[in-house]
């Protein structure tokens, strides 16, 4: 068995107090936190002491008076940029405004040709590819065989046909778009061949 934990007793006068409120006695608390003496307040005639205000470091980069400077500067010219007139090329003569007319019409012209031939060229390989996958002979007949890895070889064609080229952007033969149309008698290799030899000189 457990010892039994003797309570305090509390005080007579407490005691008479309870009994006389209520009929029946109830056990008096013995907690810490009702005995215990509560903290004295400090009272208000008391020095105030003077509390330090901790300054906030300002991290913002300072910038010399030439750098303000150079900005304003920049800033100026960007204003002047955005509000100037926009200025109108001087007006041609009828001869000249004919030639450039037929040149433009022409341009145009000619990039719908091209555009429809390179489409329907685009078109034609498409067709021949399908109809070419449509030839191909399929796993297991007459004919195949198995090579030295143990897959079939018509198979193997079939994986090499299907397969997609990870090439991202134009065919090689298309031309690149340009703004202004070639210099006539312009050879690109002759510039191609001046580069390399000036990259062979600084190697």
């Amino acid at each position: 068995m457990f010892p039994l934990l003797h309570a305090r007793r509390a005080p007579p006068t407490l005691l008479k107090k309870s009994s006389v409120l209520s009929p029946v006695s109830s056990p008096i608390s013995t907690t810490p936190h009702l005995s215990a003496p509560k903290p004295a307040q400090k009272s208000s005639d008391e020095p105030k002491t003077k509390q330090k205000k901790v300054k906030s470091k300002d991290k913002t980069p300072k910038t010399s008076p030439s750098q303000e400077n150079e900005r304003n500067r920049i800033e100026q010219l960007l204003a002047k940029a955005y509000d100037a007139p926009i200025t109108k090329p001087p007006s041609a003569s009828e001869e000249e405004m004919a030639r450039r007319y037929r040149i433009g019409r022409n341009y145009v012209i000619g990039c719908f040709e091209r555009h429809n031939r390179e489409n329907h060229e685009l078109a034609v390989k498409i067709r021949m590819k399908r109809r070419a996958l449509k030839m191909l002979p399929k796993e297991g007949q007459l004919g195949d065989a198995v090579g030295g890895d143990g897959r079939s070889v018509y198979g193997k064609w079939r994986e090499e046909a299907l397969k997609i080229e990870q090439f991202h952007g134009p065919p090689s033969w298309r031309h690149v778009p340009m703004l202004t149309p070639p210099i006539p008698g312009f050879d690109p290799s002759v510039y191609l061949e001046m580069m390399k030899d000036e990259e062979e000189e600084d190697s």
